[in-house]
């Protein structure tokens, strides 16, 4: 069977060894001892042995005795081996001839994979989980954040009487209060993997407080800028990276199994292309049949017909005619399933050489042959494990229930958070000496105190602490996490029953299939042998009665349907060898298919890429 080497970077996932799923998130699924134990129960009655299929088994009694006549049977055959197959379909639905278009299935297969709708559009999922990723940690960048407001204030004020004897001037302090104040903030914040808020701040005000009467006010106007860091802290409930970053390590298992859908895709695609490729093959061969059957009733036929009145007749002619019109008819059916089954590999293949609205009908030129094969089941379970999507998007299941467990655990601790922040002020006249400074006196019109001197410092540190009395709905969240966990193991359980039981049905099809090629095949010789002998006596001594032209017609489709039942078999045998590579999930190593990563970046079409001109 040829095979397509598409030139793509491989990112089939190894599974590694026992860790947790929050340690390496973007490593694969975590193939714990829990899990293997499932794998050893289930592979406990399995046994390792070899088995050679469709090889050329030892010859039976009719093929040794026909041994010496094994060309002439070959040729008597219908659609013999190596027969171009380049029939008559008629018309179109133009009205005009039919067209047809040699392909072979590696040209199938790398078409389909470049052009399948199902997969233009499966290959994107992977970038959009990995843009999901990228969210996930964008939650942690540093945030710049800037704010501006101005404020216009003007009050009456209570008056302060140094004196005592209640004389305006004697107060110290102005009637009102007439302030413009221009207030700008500048912050970088940044969310902690540990759970808390980090945010550097500077905030400054520009301000202009305009006295009444003799009242006077040092520096004025005035910059008055602080610089906050402030720091917020749980301790307990939401403490911890494996809490905080659970919904990156969620994102990144997610966009795993993102990968692993799009090889069960690839996978599917590829063993369906496969089935349509051989069962046009069938079609076409099936037509060749029955052009082959015409053609031998339409010989009878001219025979009865030039010995009408000899020892043939008039109803030994018209049975003849019957049987003629019956298999032109028998044609017309198979060339309509010929046109259908080449529609259905061009829905596949979506091929813009072929369009489905174009009438050109594909004709396959890969020999309708079956190649030995070897299977081990042990072996092809053990590989079925390791390899199937769905097994190991059943293990991401876990991991991801697993996150959820580790989080939801969490969350019944009380709720007891640190609050911390740090200032420092200044003030001065001058924009930059309100940062800077070396001056300490704030009473000159000109001086004034740097924030960065540090001087004036203030501090705050404080807890808090929430916890609900019987903390029912976390509790409930833990159990359903819980419980969400025991689903995910038995999900697990259930894609191995299902692996297993694929692959023993598929590999029984294998088997089954490789021993009904040998059957056909010696079925197919003692049927041309058969006719070959009645052919012989017709144009020697047999006169055309109506029993002899019965067992001549009777052969006739006696080999025809040999000859079909052995092409079935091998196009079943090919199509049950494909469905155990799937099973396996092994598909597109047979085809020499990969993968490759769509950065977020780059252009997305096509991110599926064929090899260099010329691979094979």
């Amino acid at each position: 069977m040829k095979t397509t080497r598409l030139l793509i970077s491989t990112i089939l996932l190894s599974l590694p060894g026992c860790g947790s799923p929050l340690d390496s998130p973007s490593q694969g699924p975590v193939l714990d001892s829990r899990l293997q134990g499932i794998i050893d129960r289930e592979l406990s009655q399995v046994d390792s042995m070899e088995m050679e299929l469709a090889q050329t088994p030892p010859p039976r009694e009719v093929e040794e005795a026909l041994a010496g006549r094994m060309e002439e049977l070959a040729d008597l055959t219908p659609a013999p081996t190596g027969s171009p197959i380049f029939l008559d379909l008629g018309s179109d639905l133009n009205g005009q001839k039919q067209q047809q278009r040699p392909i072979d299935l590696q040209d199938v297969v790398k078409s389909t994979i470049q052009n399948n709708l199902n997969l233009q559009s499966a290959r994107l999922l992977p970038a959009i989980e990995r843009e999901e990723v990228i969210n996930a940690e964008a939650v942690f960048d540093v945030v710049l954040g800037a704010g501006y407001s101005f404020t216009k204030t003007r009050a009456p004020n209570q008056q302060v009487d140094v004196s005592g004897s209640g004389q305006t001037p004697n107060n110290i302090n102005s009637s009102i209060t007439n302030l413009r104040n221009n207030d700008a903030e500048v912050s970088l914040s940044k969310n902690l993997t540990s759970g808390g808020l980090l945010k550097l701040s500077t905030d400054i005000i520009r301000a202009n407080n305009q006295g009444s009467g003799d009242v006077q006010y040092t520096p004025n106007p005035y910059w008055n800028p602080s610089l906050t860091l402030d720091l917020s802290q749980p301790l307990l409930r939401g403490f911890g990276d494996k809490v905080n970053l659970a919904t990156v390590a969620i994102m990144r298992k997610q966009e795993q199994e993102a990968i692993e859908s799009l090889r069960q895709e690839l996978i599917e695609t590829v063993a369906s292309t496969e089935t349509a490729y051989w069962n046009l093959a069938l079609a076409w061969r099936n037509l060749a049949i029955q052009v082959w059957l015409v053609e031998a009733g339409i010989k009878m036929r001219d025979i009865v017909g030039k010995r009408r009145g000899y020892d043939a007749s008039l109803a030994d002619w018209a049975q003849a005619v019957a049987t003629v019109e019956q298999r032109l008819a028998d044609v017309i059916t198979i060339k309509l399933n010929v046109k259908e089954a080449s529609d259905i590999l061009k829905v596949l293949m979506n091929d813009p050489r072929f369009p489905l609205s174009g009438e050109v009908v594909l004709s396959p030129i890969d020999e309708v042959v079956h190649a030995p094969i070897t299977i081990d089941f042990r072996a092809a379970l053990i590989t079925a494990v390791s390899m199937r999507p769905a097994v190991r998007n059943a293990i991401y299941q876990i991991d991801i229930a697993e996150i959820n467990e580790v989080v939801a655990d969490n969350a019944r601790l009380p709720e007891l958070d640190l609050q911390a922040q740090v200032s420092s002020t200044g003030m001065s006249s001058n924009f930059s000496r309100s940062y800077y400074t070396a001056e300490k006196n704030v009473n000159s019109n000109n001086a004034g105190t740097g924030a960065f001197g540090g001087d004036f410092i203030s501090y705050m540190i404080g807890l808090a602490f929430e916890y609900p009395l019987g903390n029912r709905a976390a509790e409930a969240e833990f159990r359903i996490a819980r419980l969400q966990r025991s689903s995910a193991m038995v999900g697990y359980r259930t894609a191995i029953q299902d692996s297993v039981l694929d692959v023993k049905t598929a590999m029984r099809n294998v088997v089954a299939n490789a021993e009904l090629i040998q059957a056909t095949r010696v079925s197919r010789l003692a049927a041309a042998e058969a006719l070959r002998a009645l052919e012989v006596e017709r144009d020697t001594v047999a006169s055309l009665t109506p029993v002899f032209l019965n067992l001549l017609f009777s052969n006739q489709v006696s080999l025809a349907s040999a000859r079909v039942a052995e092409f079935q078999a091998i196009v079943n045998f090919n199509i049950s060898v494909a469905d155990l590579y799937k099973a396996m999930g092994t598909t597109l190593d047979m085809h020499n298919i990969g993968m490759e990563h769509i950065d977020e970046h780059a252009e997305w079409d096509p991110s599926i890429e064929s090899g260099p001109a010329g691979a094979q």
